[in-house]
């Protein structure tokens, strides 16, 4: 696959799908961003992230994953890979789940991180749910289209 610069690029938004589910195509956005040519820009992939949270409840290894993206040569032959190792019919229950979660039902310390990472809070009063955290994010990224 080809590499994204995230510096001039979003993601695609938290809520776009790749099998039915939510961050995925994000996810594999942001994996494309770390191949060589790539870059990151101002966002993040840890392995405390929400990209890392999905593949987890999806029962995928990020470093796998992000093995796939790397051979991949286009988005078509992750999606098949993807395919044959999740179970789709179960995208409306992961998405519902993703939807409730909220900055104020965490652990403090998650909240904490949840901050740290997302200083668009500060100047957006009234963002608690983590996708229109994520949204939003992306508006207030400098330089990012």
């Amino acid at each position: 696959m080809t590499p994204l610069d995230l510096r001039t690029h979003r993601p695609r938004g938290p809520r776009e799908t790749i099998l039915g589910f939510y961050l995925l195509p994000r996810t594999i956005d942001k994996l494309r961003a770390e191949l060589p040519g790539g870059h990151l820009g101002p966002y993040l992939n840890h392995d405390t992230g929400f990209s890392a949270y999905l593949v987890r409840r999806l029962g995928l290894n990020m470093d796998e994953l992000r093995q796939v993206v790397a051979r991949a040569p286009d988005e078509t032959a992750v999606v098949e890979w993807l395919a044959a190792r999740v179970d789709a019919a179960s995208a409306p229950g992961h998405n519902a789940k993703l939807e409730t979660i909220v900055v104020e039902r965490m652990k403090p310390e998650d909240q904490t991180l949840v901050r740290q990472r997302h200083p668009v809070m500060e100047t957006q009063a009234g963002l608690s749910k983590i996708l229109d955290i994520l949204d939003a994010d992306d508006e207030f990224s400098v330089g990012v289209n």
